[in-house]
């Protein structure tokens, strides 16, 4: 599996988990609506989609069914809303819970796949000195 089909994986992992721990449905979160909590769970969303995974606004966007501008809108927002809103605050350091184990298995994930590559660089290298090595025999035994 490649390293995108890993991350992304673990993105809608990440996402799956935010919504049930947020108690509310994905196709609801990513619907039209506009009812306030909703709104709320979005922006902390879009938050650590843009600032802990780093994913472009564009992008956080298409995952949400949101314009890039309603993202950026989001993200200038949140900083205010969480420093008035105590409800805010709480969901905010729930969701840091949740990203810390997720961080945790894109890095395991990531250094597996890293592991493996190294892995399959070392097994390339035998494979062309086995090739040099059946090479020179043939050689030989053909000028016997």
């Amino acid at each position: 599996m490649s390293k995108e089909k890993l991350h992304k994986l673990h993105l809608t992992k990440f996402i799956h988990e935010y919504c049930q721990q947020q108690n509310v449905n994905e196709k609801i979160l990513f619907s039209k609506r506009r009812d306030r909590h909703l709104v709320e769970i979005r922006m902390v969303l879009a938050f650590f989609l843009r600032n802990r995974i780093k994913l472009g606004w564009s992008e956080i966007g298409r995952i949400m069914n949101r314009g890039h501008a309603s993202i950026i809108h989001y993200d200038k927002k949140l900083e205010i809303y969480l420093s008035v809103y105590p409800h805010l605050q709480r969901m905010f350091k729930s969701t840091i819970e949740l990203f810390k184990s997720y961080q945790h298995l894109i890095e395991n994930e990531t250094d597996i796949y890293s592991q493996l590559l190294l892995d399959n660089d070392i097994l390339k290298e035998k494979i062309e000195q086995n090739e040099r090595l059946i090479k020179q025999l043939i050689n030989l035994e053909e000028n016997d």
